[in-house]
């Protein structure tokens, strides 16, 4: 099979990059697409931390020599191209003239090296941030040409790039997560603990009745606040794990505003087709949406429309109640709304919030071809 020209190999790289989201799929295919497109017939990559410790991430098509032993030899130990990368002396592609693990491994399985003596091996990095090495080998051969490390530093700088990209877009993912933790963690504060002190403080002061009818409404009370402070607890674990999903946008929507005693109106306008992600982000938004009607405004009814046309999924969401000063969104927290926008964020979506005495309307676009 004739292999792609080294601008085609480039492409090729670039767009499988491109659509990768994953640390570990990503390294994997562009290592392979590396090899497989070039005269390299083996690599592997190299994770270094800032003490200098490194881990193997991946590798592709390893000879038998450094296989054995669960990839001893490539685990354990140094070298000098992982000593010269922590000194800051490694910082363009270059060949390695001896490398200890490779000589390690073929002077016991000297039968398994598929002729591997010598590697050339090149920084992973995007700006001034460092990740780890790219090394890559080919039988019989003890110096690559110019041409051959120009390549590995243009699939390097490439692999750099998305390694950063990835790495910050788990840090927003993160940085969600804890936003919304913290989030449910003061709805219970707010909510769910009050009513709870609440009750508490109502039964105290009902041991001391005497009066059965006062004693009766106390009971009353009581058992309305429990009641509250159960249906809250079950609204906000529902927001944990989105529950009924499993059968679809609506209906999980649908099983939420009734829990919420709200009545939902859905109207949607054509094939509403959603990968698993995009779906879940999407609910989390629509379920603020719901939750803020339910929480924040003096309505039952909610309007819920979605229509999908030429890549594009348009919805919106729409309330007859109280509404709000929309110049005010930041300092309303309870409402959610920034929440909502750090998700509208990672799906590229445009998000907007309007607003008057004549109710609510929340509207996302979501661009499905870029996702």
């Amino acid at each position: 099979m004739e292999k792609p020209t080294r601008l085609a190999l480039l492409k090729d790289v670039a767009e499988f990059l491109n659509e990768e989201t994953e640390m570990k799929s990503m390294l994997d295919g562009a290592l392979q697409s590396l090899i497989s497109g070039s005269d390299f017939s083996t690599g592997w990559i190299f994770f270094i931390n800032q003490h200098g410790e490194h881990e193997l991430v991946s590798d592709y098509h390893l000879p038998g020599a450094l296989l054995k032993c669960n990839c001893a030899y490539m685990k354990e130990g140094s070298c000098w191209c992982v000593q010269s990368y922590e000194n800051g002396k490694l910082t363009k592609a270059s060949n390695i003239i001896n490398c200890s693990r490779i000589n390690q491994a073929n002077q016991v399985y000297y039968r398994e090296t598929d002729d591997i003596t010598h590697h050339a091996t090149v920084p992973l990095r995007s700006g001034e941030e460092q990740f780890g090495l790219l090394n890559v080998a080919t039988p019989n051969t003890v110096s690559y040409s110019d041409e051959d490390l120009e390549l590995l530093e243009s699939v390097a700088f490439q692999i750099g790039s998305a390694i950063k990209r990835i790495t910050l877009t788990e840090q927003e993912k993160e940085a969600a997560r804890l936003s919304e933790r913290n989030r449910l963690a003061r709805d219970l504060h707010d909510s769910v603990n009050q009513m709870l002190f609440s009750v508490k403080v109502t039964a105290h002061a009902g041991q001391e009745l005497k009066d059965i009818k006062r004693a009766q409404q106390t009971f009353g009370v009581i058992e309305q606040t429990t009641q509250k402070a159960v249906n809250e607890m079950r609204a906000l674990i529902w927001q944990l794990k989105p529950v009924g999903l499993e059968h679809g946008l609506i209906h999980a929507l649908h099983e939420y505003s009734e829990m919420l005693n709200l009545q939902l109106q859905t109207e949607v306008e054509g094939l509403i087709n959603l990968s698993s992600t995009i779906e879940e982000h999407i609910y989390r938004i629509l379920q603020e949406a719901v939750n803020n009607v339910k929480k924040h405004t003096d309505s039952n009814q909610v309007v819920l429309k979605l229509s999908q046309i030429s890549g594009i999924l348009s919805i919106t969401v729409t309330d007859k109640g109280r509404g709000f000063d929309t110049n005010q969104i930041n300092d309303i927290g309870s409402h959610g709304i920034n929440n909502m926008w750090q998700r509208a964020q990672m799906l590229n979506a445009k998000f907007n919030v309007t607003s008057d005495r004549r109710g609510t309307q929340v509207s996302l676009q979501v661009p499905l071809d870029q996702q």
